[in-house]
């Protein structure tokens, strides 16, 4: 996952041009956004961003990159989104065990519950 990190970091850095608002968006310090950015650069052997004391800006390269990262990036979120909404559905056999004054108190709502959430 730190490569997932790498790229996060890199993104939000590449869309705010800035480590200070890239690590606000991700709740990290400016220095650890840095450090991913920069440990990224040296895997990849190439540098993604022009840096000066005042200014930040992708390079060639960066941009390129940076169009492929949100891709990945969303296509992850897409497939996280899919999995936690089919989980948040109810599924499943529901057993239940009550007196006969229970059912009759119950029945009612049941009978919405099967209807909001038809699924076995």
């Amino acid at each position: 996952m730190d490569s997932l990190t790498s790229l996060t970091s890199f993104v939000r850095t590449a869309e705010t041009l800035s480590f200070v608002q890239a690590a606000r968006l991700l709740g990290i310090s400016a220095s650890a956004v840095g450090k991913n950015v920069a440990r990224l650069e040296h895997k990849l052997g190439i540098r993604l961003f022009n840096r000066s004391t005042r200014n930040v800006s992708l390079t060639a390269e960066g941009a390129a990159f940076l169009t492929r990262c949100q891709s990945i990036l969303e296509q992850i979120q897409e497939a996280e989104s899919e999995l936690t909404s089919s989980l948040s559905q109810p599924t499943g056999k529901l057993r239940i065990s009550l007196p006969v004054i229970g059912y009759r108190l119950l029945l009612p709502a049941l009978t919405a519950f099967s209807r909001l959430y038809p699924q076995r």
